[in-house]
């Protein structure tokens, strides 16, 4: 049932339209404000909520991720929510109906005894999918503050904001500076970080078998890793090395590679703007093309989806009971 409501709400088809999309294009006659319902259930509100109690028909619940109030209905009535006692948790995907929302899909109830199992989950959706922390505007303001304050710390701890180590460095560097993140934030003393500590810090394999890596914290961007940089570095101090296919491979890939941002490019573009334009006159066969000028197109057109998006911070911030639970655990 949850796989065929997100279907329905959620999924993209070939066309690039929702379900409830199709069904709303098909159906003219439909009121304004009945189509600005519908659409609006694309946004669904998910996750694990705390029953504050009963307000009439509707149940007031605080949604444990992004922290705030939702008063719910279901479309099968109030009696459905008799099992739903003041201090239990919901697992529930929510959909708006004007200023209140209602229950889309199945309802799962969890006893106050098992308020573990929702704290959780919210743990994990809140770090594996910040962008239902950021609806509450509350929460985005903070989680950019913390980035600011975390890059600050990053700046101190390496001196700059972008370093370059080999990549057998890479996860003892960075567990050096969580650890020293950790001193920042306690008032305690640093100390080297445990060798079962490093392990835990993870990188994916393209990064791990690299010759260098580029730490990179970007005050929008956040921190980014990047596989062989000091090979597109060089190529972007002395263009003459894209005659060489791993210096031409490797820059070519940063310009086509949608999971690398544009801020790397714009950095490096930035040191040398003329040196840059003859990077890409070469890349792409282009001998009119100036960065100055097209740079910013270039960037449009080979990474739309960083363009589409918002900007958001990499961090995540929980709750306070979700981080007294997970220092429990």
């Amino acid at each position: 049932m949850i796989l065929w409501d997100y279907f329905v709400l959620e999924h993209r088809l070939r066309n690039g339209r929702t379900v409830v999309e199709q069904f709303v294009a098909a159906h003219p006659e439909l009121s304004e404000p009945e189509r600005q319902m519908l659409l609006g259930w694309r946004d669904v509100v998910q996750g694990p909520f705390e029953v504050q109690g009963r307000d009439g028909p509707a149940l007031v619940v605080v949604n444990l991720v992004d922290e705030l109030t939702y008063r719910v209905r279901s479309n099968m009535g109030p009696s459905v929510f008799r099992r739903s006692p003041r201090r239990s948790f919901l697992l529930a995907r929510l959909v708006a109906v004007g200023e209140e929302w209602m229950i889309s899909g199945p309802m799962n109830v969890w006893r106050a005894q098992e308020r573990d199992v929702a704290y959780q989950m919210a743990l994990e959706m809140s770090l594996r999918a910040p962008e239902a922390v950021y609806r509450n505007p509350e929460k985005l303001a903070q989680a950019w503050k913390l980035q600011r304050q975390d890059r600050d710390r990053f700046v101190s701890f390496f001196g700059s904001d972008l370093m370059v180590v080999a990549s057998d460095q890479v996860v003892g560097r960075m567990a050096a500076y969580h650890a020293f993140c950790r001193a920042e934030v306690s008032g305690t003393p640093s100390s080297a970080p445990a060798s079962d500590e490093a392990a835990v810090f993870e990188l994916p394999p393209d990064v791990l078998d690299a010759e260098t890596v580029a730490i990179i914290y970007d005050e929008i961007d956040g921190l980014g890793f990047y596989a062989e940089f000091g090979l597109v570095e060089a190529a972007f101090a002395d263009p003459d090395l894209l005659r060489r296919r791993r210096y031409r491979e490797h820059t070519l890939a940063y310009l086509q590679d949608d999971s690398v941002g544009p801020l790397v490019l714009r950095r490096l573009a930035a040191r040398d703007p003329e040196r840059a334009s003859v990077v890409f006159r070469r890349l792409l066969k282009k001998p009119r093309f100036d960065w100055t000028r097209d740079g910013e197109e270039l960037l449009r057109a080979y990474k739309p989806e960083h363009f589409r998006r918002a900007p958001r911070p990499r961090v995540s911030p929980v709750s306070e009971r979700l981080a007294a639970y997970a220092r429990r655990r």
